[in-house]
């Protein structure tokens, strides 16, 4: 269990690599906000929750990772290898052709990928497909599913949550990236969603935290769900650490200048 110093400076450091990648990438534009907003969650997941050997993804024996909002990859791929999954070279190829760490998630488990992202909307399901093979074989692994708020339009979503609360799923959390924007525009202006509401009206238990305060998350993770699939509604800044990147939906998809990248890299030291 790492120390909230720790994870705190984990999390400093994985939006560091986030920014300094992206900078690096031979493309005309990165996933930087969607990416940037979700670090602390998949911090204390990855640096205090979640049960895996970083030399041995490829094994059954874990809890899996599901990035339904599958354009933030960078986010993954930077926290795997901030926890020894991915190498220095494997994370240095990101986005380049023939990579195996392209802008939307492939599927690869052997390296903790555990779904493909790129269609929103279909990560709970896949991630409710696997806790209840999982449950019929008594084994005791968790699966985490994270989608964001502008994805929760999808009603996909809503039928699989109806699903994995029918079936008792209680070895599924999902959490909502609540940081207020999708892809080019403020979530309310395209539909008002009441998450809380929503969740507990399709039967899973619910927590609602600030998703960038790694002790709120970890409470949240750790709270009994009371034989329901857990919601974790997770308030978050798009953008968050860079002041110039926070709620700005400019940034949802962009390429760093040399001065920008310089400037993020101050405010993370």
């Amino acid at each position: 269990m790492k120390s909230l110093a720790e994870l705190q400076l984990a999390a400093r450091q994985i939006r560091r690599s986030i920014v300094d990648v992206a900078f690096h990438a031979p493309v005309d534009g990165v996933h930087l906000g969607s990416a940037l907003s979700m670090v602390d969650i998949a911090t204390v997941l990855y640096g205090s929750v979640m049960r895996y050997q970083p030399e041995n993804m490829a094994a059954q024996e874990r809890d899996r990772f599901l990035l339904s909002k599958g354009h933030a990859a960078l986010a993954l791929y930077t926290t795997l290898h901030h926890y020894g999954v991915l190498s220095d070279e494997q994370l240095a190829t990101f986005d380049h052709s023939g990579s195996l760490f392209p802008a939307l998630t492939p599927m690869n488990p052997a390296l903790g990928i555990d779904f493909a992202g790129g269609s929103l909307g279909l990560g709970v399901g896949f991630a409710s497909g696997i806790a209840w093979h999982q449950r019929l074989k008594q084994q005791p692994w968790h699966s985490y599913v994270v989608l964001g708020d502008g994805e929760c339009n999808e009603g996909s979503i809503w039928e699989s949550a109806l699903f994995a609360a029918h079936h008792g799923l209680e070895n599924l959390t999902a959490i909502v990236d609540v940081n207020g924007y999708q892809s080019d525009i403020a979530c309310e202006q395209t539909l008002k969603m009441n998450f809380p509401a929503l969740w507990q009206a399709c039967g899973w238990h619910v927590e609602v935290c600030d998703g960038h305060d790694i002790q709120a998350l970890q409470q949240a993770f750790a709270a009994p769900s009371h034989n329901k699939p857990k919601a974790v509604i997770a308030t978050t800044v798009k953008g968050k650490g860079i002041s110039f990147m926070e709620n700005n939906n400019a940034f949802h998809r962009a390429k760093l200048s040399a001065a920008q990248h310089g400037a993020a890299r101050e405010e993370l030291v």
